[in-house]
């Protein structure tokens, strides 16, 4: 296959998981029990720790504005909370509340399990390669 045909290959594949992928969110046989900008933005917490609304933004490459009405809404649900900087006290830090660690674990697992059965019968080395291409894929978008 030349690299034309393979990048062809790889585009319409790609279109055709998130498409997948979106509407598996959408339907009534989504994945887990939060939205999925819900389940990123905690999960981002989750490994980044308190951050300020700016860097989220930039993480997921969303306008403030976006981010500031799922971060809104999140709180409402009092899944996260919004606290001062102790570094600076006119800025807000945004981190998840306890129940927000809870229902991450429990939609965590819920998506672990679900691509576990994906991706059952592929081998240990499979998985590997196909999530090191994953990262690399999803990095070049950073570039």
């Amino acid at each position: 296959m030349s690299n034309d045909n393979s990048v062809e290959r790889i585009e319409y594949e790609l279109t055709t998981l998130i498409r997948k992928a979106v509407f598996r969110d959408q339907s009534d046989r989504k994945i887990g029990i939060l939205e999925r900008s819900a389940y990123l933005l905690m999960r981002q917490l989750a490994e980044c720790g308190p951050s300020r609304l700016k860097e989220l933004a930039e993480a997921f490459q969303l306008d403030i504005s976006t981010l500031s009405r799922q971060a809104a809404s999140l709180e409402t649900k009092k899944l996260i909370q919004r606290f001062s900087d102790p570094k600076d006290g006119r800025v807000s830090l945004f981190d998840l509340t306890e129940l927000g660690k809870e229902k991450l674990a429990v939609d965590r697992r819920m998506r672990l399990e679900w691509y576990g059965g994906l991706l059952d019968g592929w081998s240990d080395g499979e998985k590997e390669v196909f999530g090191e291409l994953l990262v690399r894929m999803n990095g070049a978008f950073e570039e």
